[in-house]
């Protein structure tokens, strides 16, 4: 069953894509001591791993369309890929989705955008990919920035999913709309453009924060520690930080491609937090 959830008349509904193992190979702080804690605290081995969502987003108004973030595709084998039938079960067809707001670039967020011949899986849909994202991973010197993300084929994926929906690509500022009620959030330190996406309506908030957490578990009791797929360290811990921090104050919903649910954040022990599950406004 997916789940929905109302931002005064827009209907956001999670796609689950596929479940990852989230071990301490991902995110190192959680070898030690506290990490065995957090896993056995939940019934699991004291090395984990933790199973961990990737999600997409289908968001309706009226018999408007859009999706955020598109999942896996065939890129990380065949556990995932599943947000396209997800959609269709939801009673929608691939043509149905007019636009697709991305918050970054990494294939767990763009490897379900085409299919295996390189055409595109929503024909109708543009894409919209912050300026500073897209003006980075299409940049010469790039590739020359960090061979392992060319050598592992990334930037050809982002090429290839580029190439398919030409003529379809919108940049948009830092904290540009992308249609009424729905903007980007410059959260960046993940990859340089990475973005939340924020959905208002009145004065109901819910953030997408795009992948400033990859483990509720480990990372909300200890925002310090770090999954291996941040490209700036330091600005994505300083983001993560930051954004939580200012989340504990305020009503704001939350959710994630790599978060199961939806909540608030609120303050727990020793400069930890808790996401509390909502189900409604």
């Amino acid at each position: 069953m997916i789940e929905e959830h109302q931002v005064g008349e827009f209907t956001l509904m999670t796609l689950l894509d596929g479940i990852f193992l989230c071990d301490t190979d991902f995110i190192p702080a959680s070898k030690s001591e506290e990490g065995e804690t957090l896993f056995k605290s939940v019934g699991l081995p004291a090395a984990g791993p933790s199973p961990e969502p990737i999600n997409a987003f289908a968001l309706k108004k009226g018999d408007r369309l859009w999706l955020i973030d598109a999942g896996c595709g065939r890129e990380l084998g065949p556990r995932f890929g599943k947000a396209p039938v997800a959609l269709q079960k939801a009673g929608f067809t691939l043509e149905q989705v007019e636009g697709i707001i991305l918050s970054h670039l990494h294939e767990d967020h763009i490897g379900g955008l085409i299919n295996e011949e390189g055409t595109p899986l929503y024909p109708r849909a543009t894409l919209f990919i912050s300026q500073v994202e897209l003006a980075f991973w299409t940049s010469a010197s790039a590739q020359e920035q960090y061979p392992h993300l060319a050598e592992s084929g990334l930037f050809s994926l982002i090429a290839s999913v580029l190439q398919a929906y030409q003529g379809s690509v919108k940049a948009i500022a830092a904290t540009g709309e992308v249609i009424p009620g729905v903007h980007l959030v410059p959260l960046h330190g993940h990859t340089p453009g990475h973005s939340g996406i924020e959905i208002t309506d009145g004065d109901q908030r819910l953030l997408i924060w795009g992948d400033v957490i990859h483990s509720t578990l480990l990372q909300l009791r200890y925002p310090q520690w770090s999954i291996g797929f941040d490209m700036d360290p330091p600005q994505a811990l300083a983001t993560r930080v930051q954004l939580l921090a200012r989340l504990a104050t305020e009503d704001t919903l939350v959710a994630g491609p790599h978060v199961m649910g939806m909540g608030k954040i609120r303050d727990c022990c020793d400069g930890g937090y808790t996401l509390h599950q909502h189900t409604s406004y």
